[in-house]
Parts: structure tokens; C-alpha cells; sequence
């Protein structure tokens, strides 16, 4: 089945249809996510350094205790 002039005409011009998008997104929307978002990440750094070693202790204690590895 070839397709006909007149079909490839019709698709390549409402390919090439530029349309007005009517949307706007601020220049400083990546400043303000930047500042909602850092803070979020710093204190989740911070507890996971505040806690590393009580949490690999505790998973220390789990992995012994699946592997039959504590009674040494």
C-alpha cells in the first residue's frame, strides 16, 4: 500500500505547524526549586552523618543474626 502525495503533503505540513504554546515558566522557577529542594537534601545528609553508625550497627546486628553468624 503506497501512500498518496496529497496524505504526505497533509502530515508534513501539520508537522511543520508552528502553534502558540501560551505558556510561560519563569526564568528563576530552577532558583526557587533550588531553594526548596537544597535544604531538603542538606538535612537528609545531615541525619543520615548524624546516624550512620547507630543504623550500621543495627544492620550489623540484623545481617548476623539472618546469617547464624552471632553466636561466635
Amino acid at each position: 500500500m503506497k501512500p498518496s502525495l496529497p496524505l504526505l503533503c497533509t502530515a508534513l505540513c501539520l508537522a511543520l505547524i508552528s502553534l502558540p504554546a501560551h505558556a510561560y515558566i519563569d526564568p528563576n522557577a530552577g532558583g526557587m526549586l533550588f531553594q526548596l529542594l537544597a535544604p531538603v537534601f542538606a538535612g537528609i545528609v545531615g541525619v543520615w552523618l548524624f546516624l550512620r553508625q547507630w543504623i550500621s550497627a543495627v544492620a550489623r546486628r540484623i545481617w548476623r543474626k539472618l546469617t547464624g553468624r552471632g553466636a561466635e
